[in-house]
């Protein structure tokens, strides 16, 4: 009689493909060993007697990665004739699970698990369990679960809308069951097809049996059926040092690792769905076609932004207008520090003068600006408002009144827009309404952040100095905005409504958020008007880059530092970007862990 066994399901058709590679995912390398070969050994380790391994349809080269001691495990291979998993149950019922005293446990995906989860499983009081979590939205079927963590509903995944599907539960393809429970599923197969919803059905409404859900956290759990996920998976697996490297050097992509992130500074409470579903009805075409060119994509910008055509040029995403701009200008730049650092590492050092902010409040005063441009005999002077890292605003009147002073002496003056709406006042802090008045000034835009559409790169550059315009976009590829971005112009005005409650939302959480923030001891926060807080950390701690560290390595939350700031103490500032209630909660959380950690050894030290 096997006290202990695990049944395995694998598929050696499902295959990675590379570049330079291809072959079964179940031998993708995760820190130096395949995904099979390492459960297979996390489960010798737990002290598994027997684990049957359900190859669908054919072996292929998996057989061949299992040389070597297992523990004294005895190891199955056993090629299931279906090429369903739900099937699984029927194959392996005859022989080895009638002969199964203990519970059994079943993985039905690739999974790369931290092993404490496989023990806390086997450990489990509970006979017939399903193990959950929330980051697995986009398999097909959901669980809801009662108050005492039992499954008490299935749910195809059609039927769950972005709305609520953080209220329930996604299967990660590991079980634990009752002998008794799969054989009794095993013997109503007639009518049965073969997909976990099924079975689950079988097991709630002819059986009966109370199935309970356990969630895969604290511990990691990884899905691998692709590249990305087997990059993922080797993330999340790597030392704390390698992760925390591996972030640092990234601008973007963190959606192929899994971590929360709080350094992206895009509306996180826009788009809707709906928008994306129609998105995915013209994607093909929007692929297999060429863009609009830069003319046609300006004139319904124009329309968006109420300004003329001939008044903007369209870049993908504001890096790509500002260096357009500079290539153009050959500027010599003042800019208040510490800003969006875009603004100077576009440019040789000795063409960037700082002029650094008071550290009380990081305000601008744009007479002693000005007067400081001029004096730096400078021919643009910078404004992000609000300021990225700090939030703060300068009003339009005090806009109005730099932008004449430094046009008396020739100095153009750029002026970074892209939080205005986040602001409390939203696009009544803009000087687009006034740029006919005022030639020597520029506005920059992204889109891609106020609209939750970061990736798709689109912001504009708007000026009443038609030649200036002209310049850069002699400066610019006639096709540098994809298609999929022209589309989502034509899309948005449909979603206006939701947009502008998104901004709403946002402006309640970014005050929530703050006041959660301040109630940290020793941690000072620093009033915002976007979506985003300029934070200094308590005394006590190491530093902000280490702080960072210590997030992304123990928490798996992302956040920007600030000692790559031009400015002073930039290491004792952190900047947090507000995103959803239950990842700002989250955030909070972590960052009083934190407080309390150093606040210990602060204390054991005096």
């Amino acid at each position: 009689m096997v006290q202990s066994l695990a049944i395995v399901v694998t598929d050696p058709r499902q295959m990675i493909s590379t570049w330079n590679d291809r072959f079964s995912v179940a031998l993708g390398f995760v820190s130096g060993t395949s995904v099979l070969r390492r459960l297979l050994s996390q489960l010798a380790l737990a002290g598994v007697q027997k684990t049957i391994v359900l190859a669908l349809k054919s072996m292929g080269d998996v057989g061949s990665d299992f040389g070597g001691d297992l523990n004294g495990m005895e190891l199955c291979f056993r090629v299931l004739p279906t090429p369903n998993a739900g099937r699984l149950v029927d194959a392996a019922t005859a022989e080895e699970i009638a002969d199964a005293d203990g519970d059994v446990l079943v993985f039905t995906e690739n999974l790369v698990i931290d092993f404490s989860l496989i023990e806390r499983l086997l450990r489990s009081s509970d006979h017939n369990a399903v193990v959950v979590d929330k980051s697995h939205a986009k398999r097909s079927l959901r669980i809801l679960a009662d108050k005492e963590m039992r499954v008490k509903a299935t749910l195809p995944k059609c039927s769950v809308t972005q709305k609520n599907a953080s209220e329930d539960l996604a299967p990660v393809g590991l079980y634990k069951f009752e002998p008794a429970l799969l054989r009794s599923i095993a013997r109503n197969r007639q009518h049965r097809l073969n997909d976990d919803l099924e079975f689950f059905e079988v097991a709630l409404g002819i059986h009966a049996r109370q199935i309970h859900v356990m969630h895969a956290e604290p511990q990691r759990v990884m899905t691998v059926n692709d590249a990305v996920d087997l990059e993922a998976a080797n993330f999340a697996f790597s030392s704390d040092t390698d992760q925390f490297a591996t972030v640092e050097r990234l601008h973007g992509g963190y959606w192929r690792y899994p971590v929360r992130e709080h350094i992206l500074l895009c509306n996180c409470h826009f788009p809707p769905a709906a928008l994306f579903d129609r998105l995915s009805e013209r994607l093909p075409e929007l692929l297999h076609l060429y863009p609009s060119g830069h003319r046609e994509i300006a004139s319904r910008v124009a329309a968006m932004a109420d300004l003329p055509a001939e008044y903007l040029a369209i870049g993908n995403g504001t890096s790509e207008l500002i260096k357009a701009l500079y290539g153009h200008l050959k500027p010599r730049v003042v800019i208040p520090t510490p800003t969006f650092v875009e603004y100077q590492n576009a440019l040789a050092p000795n063409k960037v003068i700082s002029f650094k902010l008071p550290a009380d409040n990081f305000d601008l005063d744009v007479d002693e600006f000005a007067r400081f441009a001029k004096a730096r005999e400078a021919s643009v002077a910078v404004v992000v408002n609000p300021n990225n890292p700090t939030g703060r605003l300068v009003s339009v009147e005090d806009l109005r009144r730099l932008a004449s002073s430094l046009a008396t002496a020739k100095c153009r003056l750029v002026i970074d827009e892209s939080f205005i709406e986040f602001s409390d006042a939203g696009k009544e802090n803009s000087l687009e309404g006034f740029l006919s008045e005022y030639p020597n000034t520029i506005i920059l835009k992204s889109l891609g952040k106020i609209f939750g559409l970061g990736g798709a790169r689109l912001g504009y550059l708007a000026s009443a100095d038609n030649q200036l315009v002209h310049e850069v976009r002699r400066h610019l590829p006639l096709w540098n905005i994809n298609g999929i971005a022209e589309y989502l112009l034509w899309l948005l005005p449909e979603f206006r409504d939701e947009w502008k409650a998104s901004l709403r939302h946002t402006r309640a959480g970014i005050a929530s958020f703050s006041r959660m923030l301040s109630a940290i001891p020793g941690f000072k926060v620093l009033p915002s008007q976007a979506n985003y807080l300029f934070c200094r950390i308590p005394d006590a701690w190491t530093g902000a880059k280490h702080a960072a560290e210590v997030l992304a390595t123990q928490h798996g939350v992302l956040v920007r530092h600030c000692g790559y700031q031009s400015m002073r103490d930039g290491d004792r500032y952190l900047r947090l970007t507000a995103r959803t209630d239950e990842d700002n909660s989250y955030l909070v959380s972590a960052l009083r862990q934190i407080n309390d950690e150093f606040g210990s050894r602060q204390a054991a030290s005096s």
